[in-house]
């Protein structure tokens, strides 16, 4: 189990000064990675993307390599390129009256810099990988222990819903037990106040009584509630939790508690159907911070 939200942070020597590889990343439905590199790096890219989908499944991340104090990264002035424009300026510029040559009018020239050394990405390339390689270790280490402060609140929003589960089964038998006769009751009312009392055997009322009862017996969902309360309890306990798979299992528990909200006709259950929604919401709510 693994949070999606997570830093992490590396710094390794290089003969000429040093790199720097942080990684920061929030919940997100897939995955997005913004990485952040030299110019000089962009050969890299492709590459330290694949390492990064190795050890990502989802999230937003964020991944900058930083190469600091590294003498082919330092501005350097195109030297030949200035001795040639300042040469051609002085020739011409008494004749086609121009100002003197300053540096901004220079330093706008293409080429003004030098590029940095070519071989820069080939001699940088291992140590960066494996820079990423540690990073991206790190990464998840912190990503577990963000995941591992989450698990007392999935297990108390459990054991809560099984609480709650618990009093629905109760609430449930007792109404399975009350309605039959309260329809009956109910029918033989109607019946009266209709004039037609006695017009209708009392087996059929009782048959009739049944059926309805039986439109409102929530005992198969809270079957159905129990066997998806067990499921989380077995992911629990195996440190299996995802964030898409408890997503889809809220859907379901959901789904079950509103057709039981729906039939229930004691206010004792209809209490605890809203009480184990808002659990629900909780769980869901803090899921979405798993990958």
């Amino acid at each position: 189990m693994r949070s999606m939200t997570a830093f992490a942070e590396a710094i390794r020597p290089l003969e000429a000064g040093q790199l720097r590889l942080s990684l920061r990343s929030v919940n997100h439905k897939g995955l997005d990675l913004n990485l952040r590199l030299p110019p000089a790096l962009f050969p890299l890219e492709a590459g330290l993307r694949a390492q990064v989908r190795e050890a990502a499944q989802r999230g937003k991340l964020d991944l900058t390599v930083e190469v600091q104090d590294e003498p082919s990264l330092e501005p350097r002035m195109n030297r030949a390129l200035l001795r040639a424009v300042a040469k051609a300026w002085q020739e011409d510029a008494e004749w086609l009256q121009l100002p003197p040559l300053t540096a901004e009018a220079f330093f706008r020239l293409p080429g003004a810099f030098q590029s940095p050394a070519a071989d820069l990405a080939e001699r940088l390339e291992r140590p960066i990988r494996d820079a990423l390689a540690d990073l991206l270790q790190a990464w998840n280490e912190g990503r577990t222990r963000e995941a591992g402060r989450l698990l007392p609140f999935f297990q108390e929003g459990l054991t809560r819903l099984q609480e709650l589960k618990a009093r629905l089964q109760a609430g449930a038998d007792a109404q399975a037990a009350e309605l039959p006769e309260t329809y009956r009751a109910r029918i033989a009312q109607i019946l009266e106040e209709a004039r037609l009392a006695g017009q209708l055997p009392a087996e059929r009322l009782l048959a009739e009584a049944g059926v309805l009862a039986e439109r409102q017996d929530v005992r198969e969902e809270l079957t159905r509630l129990s066997a998806h309360l067990d499921d989380f309890a077995e992911r629990l306990a195996a440190d299996r939790l995802e964030g898409k798979a408890v997503d889809i299992w809220c859907q379901e528990v959901l789904r079950e508690l509103n057709t039981t909200g729906s039939k229930c006709k004691r206010l004792d259950m209809t209490r605890a159907v809203m009480e184990a929604k808002g659990v629900l919401d909780q769980i869901r709510e803090q899921a979405a911070n798993l990958e």
